[in-house]
């Protein structure tokens, strides 16, 4: 049973520069295997800290894999979002995705409505759902509110942990394609008939994921998806952000750079312990690494 799989790929970052060729070379091989889509500044890339022509910088490392390129495009400011769905338009790829605007709760439904409007009309849409950092949940009838005035919404990244709300936009939305957000969650993806998932953990741990696609139906599904679980505690317990970027190296012997300040490195004594950590678990897999 295919799904789809979306990367939210890390941004290499060398004096406080993207690196061309680190991420080139990162994100041809998460295609070369098989991940479909690569998902470009995204939280796992730092969007956050990226300005608008920094994004579009990412499209135009990408511009030969047009098809397989999603931008997240969603931003405080609709200027810029506008500004990047016509540059998405430009360059052909896949699709957008778009946040909520965050940081400002409380604002009126309507406007959130008005906001995805007035970016999707422009280009096909991918809602990012990710109530814990934006404060707003988007519920299905609000996608179908999207779509009754003119919106281009083709599907929403659900990075919340509510799969009933995924199944309720999934039967509930005409035309939509729901993808989960927790890594914790590929598995159910599949059991539970989801159109695919978006996974930070996919940057190192694709072959895992692999596995799980190949098993979904059995138990060895069940044992890779908590191998995949336990890398990604194992990350978050030396900040996810950083540490990310030191499992990519671990796991598939691609330099992918450093974060940017105010994401910082891990410290020589925490890379040395996450790989210790990262290295035995995956012995307990049998799991050949560089």
């Amino acid at each position: 049973m295919d799904k789809t799989s979306i990367i939210p790929i890390v941004t290499p970052f060398v004096e406080n520069k993207i690196h061309k060729d680190k991420i080139l070379k990162h994100g041809e091989n998460l295609l070369k295997n098989d991940m479909d889509f690569l998902f470009l500044a995204g939280s796992t890339g730092l969007g956050p800290s990226l300005n608008t022509n920094e994004k579009k910088y990412l499209v135009d490392i990408f511009s030969h894999v047009p098809d397989h390129i999603i931008l997240q495009s969603g931003s405080l400011n609709l200027g810029d979002s506008i500004e990047l769905a016509d540059y998405a338009k430009k360059n052909k790829i896949y699709a957008i995705a778009a946040l909520p605007p965050y940081y400002f709760t409380g604002l009126k439904r309507e406007w959130l409505v008005n906001y995805y409007v007035k970016i999707s009309r422009l280009y096909p849409t991918i809602i990012y759902n990710f109530p814990a950092t934006t404060g707003y949940n988007i519920t299905y009838d609000m996608v179908n509110e999207i779509k009754k005035n003119g919106g281009n919404v083709i599907g929403i990244k659900e990075t919340t942990y509510n799969m009933e709300e995924m199944l309720e936009t999934k039967n509930n939305v005409d035309n939509i394609k729901v993808y989960t957000g927790p890594d914790e969650y590929i598995l159910s993806a599949y059991r539970e008939n989801l159109d695919g998932f978006v996974s930070g953990a996919g940057n190192y741990g694709y072959n895992i994921i692999k596995k799980i696609s190949e098993n979904y139906n059995n138990q060895e599904g069940i044992k890779y998806q908590f191998l995949l679980n336990n890398l990604a505690n194992i990350a978050k317990k030396y900040a996810p952000w950083s540490a990310t970027y030191d499992l990519v190296e671990i796991m598939t012997g691609n330099d992918v750079g450093s974060p940017r300040e105010p994401i910082m490195k891990t410290s020589p004594e925490e890379r040395k312990k996450l790989e210790e950590e990262a290295r035995k678990l995956l012995n307990e897999y049998n799991i050949k690494i560089n």
